[in-house]
């Protein structure tokens, strides 16, 4: 999509497709004009609202940037959720969590030691450090479990 200049004197058209002229830039940089409409009212605009005679847009719509968490992100979470276990209050994310990590079969001793763990945090019998629930969840996100 082309983008026109912003410039003073320009014909423009609103959403509601009312006609009017630029009568002031008031920022450049994010295209925030002063349009006076025919029927003599003058209002602030957007740019990326306005379209010029050709029906080009005067400016880009912005880009909202979609927030993808890292794998980093998603093991600080996993661990934040898998710590309420110490909170010794029926949780579901917890039972959720180990009945996923029941189906589980390892070979790894540290990681059967970690799952046993929460599953005896589950009932209070002990607790899940913060560095064993880093581990578990750094197991959890890796493995997608």
């Amino acid at each position: 999509m082309r983008t026109s200049k912003i410039n003073i004197g320009t014909k423009v058209f609103n959403k509601k497709n009312q006609e009017g002229t630029i009568s002031k830039v008031i920022t450049k940089s994010t295209g925030y004009v002063e349009v006076t409409y025919l029927d003599g009212s003058v209002r602030k605009e957007m740019a990326f609202n306005l379209t010029d005679e050709n029906g080009e847009s005067l400016k880009a719509t912005p880009k909202v940037k979609k927030y993808i968490p890292t794998a980093a992100d998603r093991i600080e979470s996993t661990k934040q959720a898998l710590l309420r276990v110490n909170e010794y209050r029926h949780i579901p994310l917890i039972d959720s969590y180990m009945s996923s990590l029941d189906k589980v079969h390892t070979e790894n001793k540290f990681i059967d030691s970690l799952i046993n763990t929460l599953a005896k945090a589950t009932i209070g019998i002990a607790k899940l450090s913060e560095k064993q629930a880093y581990y578990l969840a750094k197991f959890i996100v890796e493995n997608n479990i």
